[in-house]
């Protein structure tokens, strides 16, 4: 009998210690990967497809934001990293777009949100990309795609598991990296001039094809008049478009109850002689005024008239589409 007992003690001990051992690995499992990203609820308890912004490099060499449906999943950060590599996939479904994925096929990563908003991405078998340009755009694309997640202010980005000061081609990284200033011109002002302020400018390639944010550095304040004034002069490097022809001039602009009115001078309706300037134009004065104000309508006047040309014209919800 007291056998028996010795028996079923050792028996129960057994079980309680095998559950001990499962619950303190998964415990560890769970401290080591932590979920990644946004909840159902979070995206409106919608589980079916997630907006999210991704971060290519054009065919032109500029860094540009996309929104593209994805499908929802758990890890729903790490699953938007998949886009970002230089797949064949990946590159069947961006080259219509003239768009390039950064990071170099064979890559693989794995994906860590901390409490602290700081999000570490690590980087196995990272070969050299195929020059700084196209290391630096890998950089940023990364860290602004999980930038555009509510649950991250920062990205770590580390290599095969070590900590590193730079990557293969040159790019330095930082300890936690913040959303980086997209395509900034260079210029008399930058961003290390006293006084200097940053707009985010938006023109179209020439191909008309993508919207490109343009980072500015300009002396003075920020606000949505000076944003249209640089606007209308027009972009710095080769492979943009100005949508406002010469000589046009800003006459007034104005936000009140989220419509945006901006009068322009009567050179803005030579833009008509283009096939689609007209429509940049109003794109681009959208994206760029409501980077600075949230505006759900623009209104465009020539010479304090309504601009008779624009007609039928929908608000661009995001820079860009993926299609």
């Amino acid at each position: 009998m007291k056998q028996a007992l010795r028996v079923a003690m050792a028996i129960a001990l057994t079980i309680t210690l095998c559950i001990s051992l499962a619950a303190c690995s998964k415990a560890g499992e769970a401290a080591e990967d932590p979920a990644e990203e946004t909840s159902a609820e979070e995206n409106g308890g919608y589980t079916g497809y997630r907006q999210t912004i991704l971060y290519y490099m054009s065919d032109d060499g500029f860094v540009v934001p996309v929104k593209r449906d994805i499908p929802w999943e758990e890890g729903i950060g790490k699953a938007a990293l998949s886009y970002l590599v230089d797949t064949a996939d990946n590159r069947a479904d961006t080259g219509e777009m003239g768009l390039q994925a950064l990071i170099p096929e064979g890559t693989t990563y794995t994906l860590r949100i901390g409490d602290d908003g700081i999000a570490v991405v690590d980087l196995i078998g990272l070969s050299a990309c195929k020059d700084a340009a196209a290391e630096k755009a890998m950089v940023q694309s990364i860290v602004n795609t999980l930038a555009e997640f509510t649950r991250i202010d920062a990205v770590t980005i580390t290599v095969n598991g070590k900590k590193v000061s730079a990557l293969p081609c040159g790019t330095k990284l930082k300890e936690a990296m913040a959303p980086f200033a997209l395509n900034a011109e260079d210029g008399e002002v930058s961003a290390s001039t006293e006084g200097a302020s940053a707009l985010t400018l938006y023109f179209p390639n020439t191909a008309g094809s993508l919207n490109v944010p343009v980072t500015r550095y300009i002396e003075g304040g920020a606000n949505v008049e000076s944003a249209v004034r640089e606007l209308i002069l027009g972009p710095q490097a080769d492979g943009l478009r100005c949508c406002f022809p010469e000589g046009t001039e800003l006459l007034a602009v104005k936000v009140e109850e989220g419509v945006a009115t901006v009068d322009l001078s009567g050179e803005f309706l030579g833009a008509q002689y283009t096939e689609g300037l007209i429509e940049a134009a109003y794109d681009t004065l959208f994206l760029t005024i409501g980077g600075i104000e949230q505006i759900s309508r623009l209104e465009l006047m020539v010479e304090g008239e309504p601009c008779e040309l624009v007609t039928e014209t929908s608000a661009p919800v995001f820079a860009n589409e993926f299609r």
